[in-house]
């Protein structure tokens, strides 16, 4: 029981540092939407300046700025002096970093995140060395006995300092004016600025307090920290990401209370594992960073979309994709290139090259993953290390079908990492792959029991008799083992470049744009992402075998937690939406032809690092397309430049195809309508948000053909009952199509059943063309064994459906444009034209006319009533009377969720429920009129 005491004190120690982590990343999160990757990284800069200043000496993290003695000031003096360069560190990088990202996608936040903690790392480790330092004692020593048991005196007060800093804190953010300041940002950035709150201004208040309390509990923790090393300071950030997502990024109370229990579970969990004889040796090493996994993954997969999203103005997109040809003629040049650049290497140079190919793939890996379907990971390194490790346990099996075990096997690790990525994305599933790399770096890669330098030997690889090994006859680098790493790049750079341009990377990049919109018409967004995960992974495990048999043997080191952020820096940095821009990763990755090329000639080998990591913050501000797609971009400008004729008009051209639109210009009238059996029917759909009911009780028809009206005032329910109907949103009822009960179904399923929607804000794909925003939706389906077919065939012809709708759509002379483009008709127009070329049999339009004229509305409902006339069912929702009353066959009426009328349009205008809900008589007499003006036209002109 003595023992069991002592180790929760030392745990509420530990977990007192984390709490001070933990604070900084939720209040940095409200103050700006970044969660602080680098948080730990940043605190280790002001430790090292207050150990600096208890030797006599005044230094900063930069290389050539020199130290001054300035004697050994008093100890508060000391921590006073470490805390402002905290604070000043952390308010230059919300002005020249976070502020200019506020509007940024999660991806651009999380990889300037991931370039502070490179930079910071470097600069410490060339300023101050990489040998780890003890700690001294900051809090008053001694021993303070309790019921026999030994108590250090620092440890106490650095709890009670830490619990009593961190209830002020959230004390400050929850009562000040400022901290109500800034949860209102949080809540909503537009609505605060209307109030005068500046975004800025919190920002930068949120990044100086946030820095200067964690630099201030940590400098006062002492030897709590362990030492302190460059290398293993900024990994104390996941223990702190594991507090922050149980405090659901917004609570300091609940981030305080999980944080110091986390340093308990961690600190008991080492007392058992260290005292109690039935716990297994291979599950000593590297125990205290499984906790932080399992709880980020726990906590994600449980309260998964419940954390909520910082409510800012998201305009910027992630960079666009650059779509590879794959043209024979291209792929035979860089083939020729890489094995020249073999033949004519040699020694370290020529393993520069064989390291560079390798790492082309794990930067392969991230562009399929990142680039394509906006899945961030951090872990990919790890998932290569996963395979070297398999691989040196296949002893006896032979190549190549031991490296094709081995990247299965890491295929499985990463589909097992991926699972939250069903419920969660972005930054969030950027801490959970963050987290699951320090795991396996600690608890497999370093661990004794599990990779021994000496049993976890990587045989050298033979194929039909040939010696394929790195190594032989005093070279370092043999040619034919190169030959054989090309032979397996290029094969996997055809294969990656084959899905991006079909099929399968036309559902990517719908999924990577709009997961929501992506499930409406019959994507399986959960199958894509673990299909993609696995595709990765595999990718990364064979990148990861060929660099242990270019090894000889597993190095941990090869794959540790700052080798897979290297990778995403330089695969971001040369273009990780673009398969040249992998190529351009692997030339630059660290020990690749470019390091070497810095490290022997230019002896730039120890600030390579540090120049990554300013590059890559550049590049997130400046030039988030990467070098390679910068290239292309500039490329493809020059060609249309010489290619465009002298007398073209190019504005008069673009500007032309707006002017006549299937929403503008009235087709032809439609053929009668057969109105047939009902297609779909639902009965009692009920909706509850929390304690509010939202859709009560609603009971609709809808037949073949016909055309259904659901109206009523703004909040009566009618999105949210339509979100019900395609399984959106959770309800109860029954729901039934074509015969069928599908309420139990999700949502892409329902779809799939024929059961459509559109949008009223639209939701296209803007990462895709017209033409692809309507394929895509004809090409759903069996995602796995599609992503197997299109690596061999990946150029197939648009669907007849497809083309059919883009037709019927007056969308073929735009049809290879990009949606923002477009004028808002007729993007209204692509939205239908994706929806029809599902083949619903119900089609459910929500605010269709929404921002249209009263020209083009009429004309939409003429392009219904042609819809209606091949058989398709449809529900109407709009607040445009004119348009529901003359197009409808029968309109339902709903009022804070209760369906209130029914009956044709005639019935429902004279309806005196239905009067009173829209304020009276008069607005529904307007419509009268005008509808039986337009009904009389249309007889007219039939």
């Amino acid at each position: 029981m003595t023992e069991i005491i002592l180790f929760l004190v030392l745990g509420l120690g530990v977990g007192a540092v984390y709490a001070a982590l933990t604070l900084g990343v939720v209040l940095t999160y409200q103050g700006t939407g970044m969660i602080n990757f680098a948080a730990a990284a940043i605190a280790a800069v002001p430790l090292y300046v207050y150990d600096e200043l208890t030797r006599g000496r005044l230094t900063l993290p930069i290389p050539w700025l020199p130290s001054f003695d300035v004697g050994k000031p008093p100890t508060w003096l000391a921590v006073l002096i470490a805390v402002l360069v905290a604070g000043l560190l952390g308010a230059l990088i919300e002005v020249a970093i976070s502020r200019p990202l506020r509007k940024a996608p999660p991806l651009a936040k999380v990889v300037a995140g991931v370039g502070i903690l490179l930079t910071l790392q470097a600069l410490v480790g060339l300023k101050y060395s990489t040998d780890p330092r003890l700690r001294s004692v900051v809090l008053p020593q001694g021993v303070l006995q309790l019921g026999g048991i030994n108590l250090a005196k620092d440890r106490l007060w650095l709890i009670g300092i830490a619990v009593v800093l961190s209830v002020a804190l959230a004390v400050w953010f929850t009562k000040s004016r400022m901290g109500l300041a800034i949860q209102a940002s949080a809540e909503n950035e537009r609505a605060a600025g209307f109030a005068r709150l500046s975004p800025s201004v919190t920002g930068l208040v949120t990044w100086t307090v946030a820095s200067m309390f964690t630099a201030l509990i940590l400098v006062l923790a002492g030897p709590a920290t362990g030492a302190l090393s460059p290398q293993t300071m900024p990994l104390l950030v996941v223990p702190a990401l594991a507090g922050a997502l149980l405090a659901r990024l917004s609570s300091l109370k609940v981030g305080l209370i999980g944080a110091l229990a986390l340093g308990v579970v961690q600190s008991e969990l080492q007392f058992l594992s260290q005292t109690k004889e039935w716990w297994p040796d291979w599950a000593k090493q590297g125990l205290t960073n499984v906790v932080p996994f399992l709880v980020i993954v726990v906590a994600l997969f449980v309260l998964g979309r419940a954390i909520p999203s910082r409510g800012d103005d998201v305009r910027s997109s992630l960079p666009a994709v650059i779509i590879p040809k794959n043209r024979p003629g291209t792929v035979a040049l860089w083939t020729v290139i890489g094995l020249a650049a073999l033949i004519l290497t040699s020694g370290t140079y020529r393993f520069g090259v064989i390291t560079s190919l390798a790492g082309a793939l794990i930067a392969l890996s991230l562009v399929l993953l990142t680039g394509m379907l906006g899945q961030i990971s951090l872990a990919q390194a790890a998932f290569a290390g996963v395979a070297g490790l398999v691989l040196s346990k296949l002893g006896g099996v032979p190549f190549p079908f031991s490296l094709l075990i081995a990247g299965i096997v890491a295929a499985l690790a990463g589909v097992l990492v991926g699972i939250p990525a069903l419920r969660i994305r972005g930054a969030q599933l950027a801490v959970v792959t963050l987290a699951a790399a320090l795991t396996l770096q600690d608890f497999v890669f370093n661990n004794p029991k599990i990779v021994s330098a000496t049993q976890n030997l990587i045989p050298d690889p033979n194929l039909f008799g040939l010696n394929l090994s790195v190594r032989g006859d005093g070279e370092i680098a043999r040619l034919p083992f190169g030959i054989m790493v090309l032979v397996v790049v290029v094969i996997a750079f055809i294969c990656v470049g084959n899905l991006i341009r079909a099929g399968t990377g036309r559902t990517m990049l719908a999924i990577r744009s709009n997961e929501r919109a992506a499930a409406a018409i019959g994507i399986n967004v959960a199958r894509v992402k673990l299909a993609a995960f696995a595709a990765a992974s595999f990718l990364a495990g064979i990148a990861g075998g060929l660099i242990g048999e270019s090894r000889g043997q597993l190095s941990a080191e090869s794959f540790g937690v700052f080798i897979g952020l290297s990778f995403l820096a330089v695969a971001y940095l040369q273009g990780i939406t673009s398969v040249s821009g992998a190529l351009l990763a692997g030339l630059s990755a660290t020990l690749g032809i470019i390091y070497t090329f810095a490290s022997q000639v230019l002896d730039l080998g120890s600030y390579y690092s540090l120049i990554t990591g300013v590059s890559l913050i550049l590049t997130v501000l400046f030039n988030p397309m990467g070098i390679a797609g910068k290239s292309r971009e500039h490329f493809d400008q020059i060609v249309a430049k010489y290619r465009r004729k002298p007398e073209a008009a190019p504005v008069a051209e673009v500007a032309e195809p707006e002017a006549a639109t299937a929403l503008s210009v009235p087709p032809a009238p439609a053929a009668p309508r057969q109105i047939g059996d009902v297609k779909l029917s639902s009965r009692g759909t009920t909706v509850r948000y929390g304690g509010v009911v939202a859709v009560s009780d609603v009971d609709i028809d809808v037949r073949a053909g016909e055309i259904v009206g659901l109206i009523g005032p703004n909040g009566a329910g009618k999105t949210s009952f339509v979100d019900a109907l395609t399984g959106f949103t959770r309800s109860t009822g029954e729901v039934t199509l074509v015969g069928e009960r599908i309420d139990g179904r999700p949502a892409h399923e329902r779809a799939r059943s024929g059961l459509v929607r559109t949008w009223q804000a639209g939701e296209l794909f803007e990462d895709l063309s017209v033409r692809d925003n309507v394929r895509v939706a004809n090409e759903t389906g069996n995602e796995a064994f599609g992503m197997l077919r299109d690596i061999v065939r990946p150029s197939t012809p648009p669907s007849a459906a497809t083309e059919r709708a883009l037709t019927l759509m007056s969308l073929d002379d735009v049809a290879d444009r990009k949606p923002s483009e477009l004028s808002l008709p007729r993007q209204k127009a692509v939205g239908l034209a994706r929806a029809l070329a599902k083949e619903p049999q119900v089609l459910l339009l929500d605010e269709p006319a929404a921002g249209l004229d009263s020209t083009e509305s009429v004309a939409f409902g003429e392009q219904l009533r042609r819809i209606a006339g091949t058989g398709v069912g449809c529900l109407l929702i709009d607040h445009d009377m004119h348009l529901v009353m003359s197009v409808c066959d029968r309109v339902y009426v709903i009022e804070f969720g209760k369906q209130i009328a029914t009956g044709t349009p005639e019935e429902v205008r004279n309806d005196p429920r239905v009067l009173a809900s829209y304020l009276g008589s008069q607005e529904l007499e307007t419509v009268s009129v005008g509808a039986d003006a337009h009904a009389e036209k249309n007889e007219v002109g039939s």
